[in-house]
């Protein structure tokens, strides 16, 4: 996964040295258009969002608790508590640095889940922050996140300027393939890291199950909002791709294959407490 880290920014830069080589006037310009429009859309994006309400230990104590107890295990810089008013169960986290980090869950997960699967959740989200993912995934995904959202909006007008538009929203879809691959990885990374700061894999496992059931039964049109951070939830709310598509584009690995990798972990815990009942 560290090639995939590497390689990723690299092919972004060297595509773009390639067009900048090799291609014509017109196309050139039609890419600088794109990656313009898009850093626009995106910083635009980020400042139509509200500002999210952070939540104090009156408000949610039990999250409060589990948030505390967590990362005084972890070692880790508390993050703000954000409580979102929505229906479907989820979590995720935001934040480029440990110490300046929010932690998101719904009011659907908090409502859902029983206070160890919510630790769980909880501790998933911190192993993120203890990876630093959130600054990983914007380093390796940004720049080709800019030209494909750049080359996605221009359409249409003089047939070269298009035409390196496409050749934007080209690289940008070659710079998205490894970087979902590394986001599924690093959801993987997360799953373990909250079983062993838990001790209790099997109680993510039983979470896992229950947010996908529960994401099954949420009307689509709720769930538009949270598809835009599917890269960054517990569990994706988009239907899955199936095929290739959904090995090389899925933003998390099968719940499946999760669930799997946890319960073997949690067999492998159970063994060791039976070896040694005093661990």
């Amino acid at each position: 996964m560290v090639l995939t880290a590497i390689g990723t920014p690299l092919l972004v830069v060297a595509c773009l040295v390639a067009v900048v080589a090799v291609a014509p006037t017109k196309i050139l310009i039609g890419v600088a258009i794109a990656a313009v429009i898009g850093i626009v859309g995106s910083v635009r994006e980020r400042a139509e969002r509200p500002e999210p309400r952070v939540v104090g230990p009156e408000d949610e104590p039990v999250l409060h608790g589990i948030v505390d107890r967590l990362c005084v295990m972890a070692d880790l810089p508390r993050p703000e508590i954000v409580v979102e008013d929505e229906r479907e169960p989820n979590s995720w986290l935001v934040g480029l640095r440990r110490g300046r980090s929010r932690l998101y869950v719904t009011r659907g997960l908090v409502d859902l889940l029983e206070p160890a699967e919510l630790e769980a959740v909880v501790a998933h989200e911190l192993a993120h922050l203890a990876h630093r993912d959130a600054a990983v995934m914007t380093a390796v995904g940004g720049p080709g996140a800019v030209l494909l959202g750049g080359g996605r909006r221009m359409h249409g007008g003089w047939i070269w300027m298009s035409f390196g538009f496409w050749v934007a929203a080209g690289i940008g879809w070659l710079s998205r393939v490894g970087t979902q691959t590394l986001s599924r990885y690093r959801e993987l990374a997360a799953d373990a890291g909250a079983a062993s700061l838990t001790g209790h894999p099997a109680a993510l496992a039983t979470a896992l199950r229950k947010v996908a059931g529960q994401l099954r039964v949420v009307p689509r049109e709720d769930l538009r909002v949270a598809a835009a951070r599917d890269a960054f939830n517990l569990l994706p709310v988009e239907r899955p791709m199936e095929g290739w598509r959904g090995r090389m584009l899925g933003t998390h690995p099968p719940l499946e294959l999760r669930i799997a990798r946890l319960e073997r972990l949690e067999q492998a815990l159970q063994r060791s407490r039976l070896a040694d009942p005093l661990a």
